[in-house]
């Protein structure tokens, strides 16, 4: 996860695109999450957003991919910390999805063939 420490400010607003599975921790202070379910963004008016209050120490994770405001509560400045969790199907984790491929085969095959099992039954 790639982590960025932020400085939110009381009355503005902090708003972007996040995937699921972010994490967003308040430092020292509260912060509020609003967002919404991207599927039920066609009823518009009818869901209202889900707003989360963090408290100091406190995370949350987000359960899908939204458009999330972060505003901090109070009178003075919070930080927070934003952990945003890598693409699925990146670069670097296509090379350890191909690493681990490698890894099991030359396990695999360092068994030998007479401990090598065929659908279930030993040879001997």
């Amino acid at each position: 996860m790639k982590a960025i420490r932020q400085c939110f400010y009381p009355g503005q607003l902090n708003a972007r695109r996040q995937r699921a599975g972010t994490q967003v921790v308040a430092i020292d202070g509260v912060l509020r999450l609003t967002y919404r379910d991207p599927s039920l963004d066609w009823l518009l008016n009818v869901t209202g957003p889900v707003s989360v209050a963090i408290e100091e120490g406190g995370c949350h994770v987000l359960p899908y991919d939204t458009f999330v405001e972060i505003e901090a509560l109070g009178t003075s400045a919070v930080y927070g910390l934003v952990s945003v969790p890598r693409p699925e199907y990146s670069l670097v984790a296509a090379i350890g999805r191909c690493a681990r491929w490698i890894g099991c085969h030359v396990r695999a095959n360092a068994q030998g063939p007479d401990k090598r099992r065929t659908q279930g039954v030993t040879r001997d």
